[in-house]
């Protein structure tokens, strides 16, 4: 090679070594960037959230881009606010006080699970056909023949990825070739494992059938979650705030996947806001969505502006705090690079719980479970009790022997609650609290009272749903305190109802029960109910019930 030659290769490495130098510079000024608004975000989320957010964020992936890349948030340039008369808007939907909704991967994984019962009971069947005898009576070898013949069915399944699918995707006839491929399998394993003739046979014969049996459940579990798909059983309820190029790609994400179904969207910007986006009315701004009478039915509240913009953040955030729906704030990285407490995915996109507490589904069931179970034996033992007391209560004066009062239940919801009549029937009276020796109590009634006997109906209202046995006590829609509202003393009043309310709950085991007469009694009240909030547990609730008895019984002072 010549001298000139070697002289322009080696200024070719030159420059190839500045354009990498640069490239190394630009990237970790990236990661600095990133590393700081990582740090800005979680103390945004720490001042506002009462749970907090923790995330980690892995470097190395963070700068490379995703599949994920069409959902990171656009820089908003601007924070000023809504400068511009708003042009009319579209109303706010009316949701269906009582929807419920399921969790979609619960709905997935029924079938497997019922594949797991049908594939004991074939692998029991063919053992007492095959052997005469059952698994747990035969040898490990001739049982594991026979277990291994049946476990071919679930490995078709497995092969023809047949358990990969949503709500969405289920189709009736999914699964059928996964099964004819296990069966065939299935009778390969018999003739090569069976200890004997007759045991092979058994397993040629009760495998065919066993398929079969199992393409009919999937075909009818199939079409049962999807009918339930489209009445929206598996979709939260979600509100989008921001008009967002954002909001709009997740909108049309969650639409596709129906994880989740947007009922409407809200911008602090009107004037700048579009009329829809992805089909979905625009409906109004922020204050209008805090006055929406259907707020309390909405699942969850996600804000989709840009945490770069930090100062328009932190104003919807504050304005949220009332509120005891989870707020979310959507993310501007990569959903496969982070992790960490508080952080969660919907439809692909990134989110930080940055109010609220995270629903789990698990113990949602299991408390529910709970409370159905000891609610059902309470009233069997108090049945005949409360018969007593209800007769008590209808000779001791006149009027009915249920008081009916509208008091306000999970997520703000407006309960009608039940309780054993202790006042004189006055139906037409202004709402107001109970005080000492209040001449409105009857004879019965301050025994009642005393006792907290007149809260046993409360276990219908446990067995509805509407109640839980442990929890905040549910206040009286209009209840104030000192003249003033709750909320208006303390503006994380509604976070208290984040939870079920219950007969019985933190603050009532630790003194505070009754009127709330002051603004520091309201106070003291709120601390212990968000305490139970944070804490909630089933070992938690189990403590609160054994400590209630002792702890009504024992007090005198309080007025009921």
């Amino acid at each position: 090679m010549s001298q000139q030659a070697l002289r322009l290769q080696s200024a070719d490495l030159e420059q190839c070594a500045d354009q990498a130098a640069a490239v190394s510079t630009r990237i970790g000024a990236d990661h600095d960037q990133t590393a700081r608004e990582a740090q800005a975000l979680a103390a945004l989320a720490g001042e506002f959230g009462l749970f907090g957010l923790n995330l980690v964020l892995d470097w190395k992936d963070a700068w490379e881009g995703s599949a994920d890349e069409p959902y990171r948030l656009e820089q908003d340039p601007s924070e000023a606010a809504n400068d511009g008369a708003p042009s009319p808007r579209a109303p706010f939907p009316a949701l269906p006080a009582g929807r419920w909704h399921v969790e979609a991967r619960y709905a997935t994984r029924l079938i497997p699970a019922t594949d797991w019962i049908v594939i004991a009971l074939t692998a029991q069947l063919a053992a007492l056909w095959g052997s005469g005898l059952g698994l747990f009576d035969l040898s490990i070898g001739q049982a594991a023949a026979f277990v291994m013949g049946a476990l071919s069915l679930k490995l078709g399944l497995w092969i023809t990825e047949s358990y990969r699918t949503t709500p969405a995707r289920m189709r009736p006839e999914r699964g059928v070739g996964g099964l004819a491929l296990g069966a065939i399998l299935g009778i390969l394993v018999a003739n090569t494992f069976a200890p004997d003739a007759r045991s092979a046979a058994a397993l040629a014969a009760t495998l065919p059938f066993a398929a079969m049996l199992l393409a009919g459940i999937h075909a009818a579990l199939a079409i049962w979650i999807s009918a339930a798909h489209r009445k929206g059983v598996f979709a939260e309820t979600i509100v989008l705030v921001g008009a967002t190029a954002s909001a709009e790609r997740l909108a049309a994400r969650l639409t596709r996947g129906g994880e989740a179904r947007v009922v409407a969207i809200v911008d602090d910007r009107l004037s700048r806001a579009p009329a829809q986006l992805h089909s979905i009315p625009v409906t109004g701004n922020v204050d209008d969505l805090l006055a929406w009478q259907d707020l309390p039915h909405v699942d969850r509240i996600v804000i989709a502006v840009t945490q770069k913009a930090e100062a328009r953040v932190r104003s919807i955030i504050e304005r949220m705090r009332p509120l005891p729906n989870r707020v979310d704030l959507l993310l501007d990285y990569d959903t496969t690079s982070i992790s960490g407490r508080g952080f969660d995915k919907l439809s692909g996109a990134a989110l930080a719980c940055v109010s609220g507490r995270p629903h789990s589904a698990r113990r949602a069931l299991l408390k529910r479970l709970q409370d159905v179970a000891l609610s059902a034996t309470l009233i069997a033992l108090f049945a005949l009790p409360m018969l007593f007391i209800a007769a008590a209560v209808k000779f001791d004066s006149r009027g009915p022997v249920l008081y009916r009062q509208r008091r306000h239940g999970f997520n703000n919801r407006i309960i009608t609650v039940l309780k054993f009549r202790t006042m004189r029937h006055e139906p037409d009276a202004p709402l107001r609290q109970v005080t000492a020796n209040d001449p409105r109590i009857t004879r019965i009634g301050r025994f009642l009272r005393r006792t907290s006997l007149d809260e046993l109906p409360q276990l219908l209202n446990v067995l509805k749903g509407e109640m839980s046995l442990v929890g905040p006590r549910p206040h009286a829609v209009g209840m104030k305190a000192a003249e003033r509202d709750l909320h208006d003393i303390v503006a994380e009043y509604a976070h208290r109802h984040r939870v079920k309310p219950g007969i019985t709950g933190w603050a009532q085991i630790n003194g505070s029960r009754g009127p709330l007469e002051t603004p520091a009694a309201v106070r003291e009240r709120l601390k212990l109910d968000l305490d139970y909030v944070a804490r909630a547990s089933l070992w938690f609730d189990v403590q609160i019930l054994l400590r209630t008895a002792p702890a009504l019984f024992g007090d005198k002072k309080v007025t009921r």
